[in-house]
């Protein structure tokens, strides 16, 4: 196993100890994280959705239920694998809720997060970063302010704090986005052109 995925486990025990020192409120610290963490290529793509859900919660990893089942499907028409050329992760980390049901991380877990972000991206280095949906793009543009710009389903070359780096910005597989013709096609279009972008 690479160095970077070992170092990526260790920080990924870090995460509810560094959340709870700032928050504490309606939000389930079960680790959620991607399950083929050895079968990795190094430089993975990185795909950051929104938070996790209760279907999340209960399978312990990210992207499963209906918008799993939507990625799956765009992840097989880009040509990729993704086991080993996917790492899979989230805006805010852990599952946020009301009233036991799932809701949109704030502005001030986005933030918190976007921090945890950054360190996951200095130590994955990804070979790029897909954005999906509109938490993971507030989340990022707390790293880089204009990321809220730039067009939806397009592919960019930034500059950051954290150095140059390739990113993605489309919108999120959930089945409501995914129902719209429009989005789904526009999904399709930009996971078919991944293997141009990266």
């Amino acid at each position: 196993m690479g160095d970077w995925k070992n170092r990526l486990k260790e920080f990924y025990k870090t995460r509810a100890e560094f959340i709870k020192a700032h928050l504490n409120e309606n939000i389930d610290f079960t680790d959620v994280f991607d399950p083929y963490l050895e079968e990795k290529n190094d430089n993975p793509i990185m795909i950051i959705g929104e938070a996790p859900g209760e279907n999340e919660v209960k399978q312990k990893q990210p992207f499963v239920g209906k918008a799993g089942e939507n990625l799956n499907y765009l992840i097989s028409i880009s040509g990729f694998d993704r086991k080993r050329d996917f790492l899979i992760t989230n805006a805010f980390p852990f599952r946020t809720f009301q009233d036991k049901k799932n809701r949109t991380p704030k502005a001030k877990e986005l933030k918190i997060g976007a921090e945890l972000l950054k360190k996951e991206i200095e130590i994955v280095k990804p070979k790029i970063i897909l954005l999906l949906g509109n938490s993971a793009i507030k989340a990022f543009s707390y790293l880089v302010k204009d990321v809220k710009n730039l067009q939806k389903c397009g592919y960019y070359n930034i500059d950051s704090e954290i150095g140059k780096l390739k990113i993605g910005v489309c919108y999120h597989p959930s089945p409501l986005a995914f129902n719209r013709k429009e989005i789904r096609e526009s999904l399709e279009k930009f996971f078919k052109n991944l293997s141009k972008a990266v």
